[in-house]
């Protein structure tokens, strides 16, 4: 069986034994759960990344995930690309913590899944501030004093959160020799429109959680806009996705996820 959650930035209590006998399924040696971006467990090379990853690879089912922009990319490129159900990973911990690869199509459970992660990260108001530069302190303390959210180059902040040509390109390759035709699109933003209708929901008062408090009219970028060429052309029965911290169902065909745990097979 797979499942799947959203965000989890590095706190995964919902994976507690606690927390999994509060949900209506069991979730087995057997199964996987995919996470759609924003994980947080490679950020720094300290105690908790140690503590976490054992912790995290006792648990009976496999974890899968994309990337989301909040994942230490350095980090990630240590780990080598290697091939698994038809698409390319990296296995973090070896069959138990495995990154799915961006433009990829897998095939798991008898379905086909093409994974996207990555975005924008919008809690950068108050830039994105620079070690090498000679003016850093100077712009770290006016960073703090406007009490502006703001994130540092290469420690909680890397340009890849956004994909490169190549990575777009390859997930073209991938879904033509597909026929443009998967059952589930696993990401960690949505499309362009989709985010616009997503922005929409949340402006009209619907049932919202913490991403009501961030930015509304998130902007668009190369990979809103890459998303928007792939839905055109792609055929698919569902598309999930996280970073906008909502479990909500959007339309019929996309639902966001933060906290929540589901079974694929109720969402066709």
């Amino acid at each position: 069986m797979i499942y799947l959650t959203g965000d989890c930035h590095g706190d995964f209590s919902r994976f507690s034994r606690k927390q999994r006998m509060q949900l209506p399924f069991d979730i087995t040696e057997n199964d996987f759960v995919i996470l759609c971006g924003d994980m947080g467990l490679l950020w720094a090379q300290d105690r908790e990344f140690t503590y976490n990853k054992k912790w995290l690879s006792a648990l009976p089912f496999t974890i899968l995930w994309v990337q989301g922009n909040h994942e230490n990319y350095d980090m990630i490129a240590e780990y080598p690309v290697r091939a698994w159900h038809g698409g390319k990973v990296r296995h973090i911990v070896e069959d138990k913590i495995i990154l799915l690869e961006r433009g990829q199509v897998f095939e798991m459970e008898g379905k086909r899944f093409f994974t996207f992660g990555g975005a924008s990260s919008h809690d950068i108001q108050g830039g994105i501030l620079d070690r090498s530069s000679p003016d850093y302190a100077r712009d770290r303390r006016r960073a703090n004093k406007s009490g502006l959210p703001y994130r540092v180059r290469g420690v909680s902040w890397w340009e890849q959160e956004l994909p490169s040509a190549a990575e777009m390109q390859e997930g073209r390759r991938n879904l033509s020799e597909s026929g443009y035709a998967v059952d589930y699109v696993i990401t960690h933003c949505l499309s362009g429109r989709m985010q616009d209708q997503l922005e929409n929901v949340l402006a009209a008062g619907q049932p919202i959680g913490e991403g009501a408090k961030e930015k509304r009219n998130r902007d668009k970028d190369i990979l809103t806009d890459y998303f928007d060429e792939i839905e055109e052309k792609l055929q698919y029965q569902h598309w999930f996705c996280g970073h906008y911290h909502e479990n909500l169902r959007l339309d019929e065909k996309h639902t966001v996820l933060y906290k929540d745990i589901i079974g694929l097979s109720d969402w066709g």
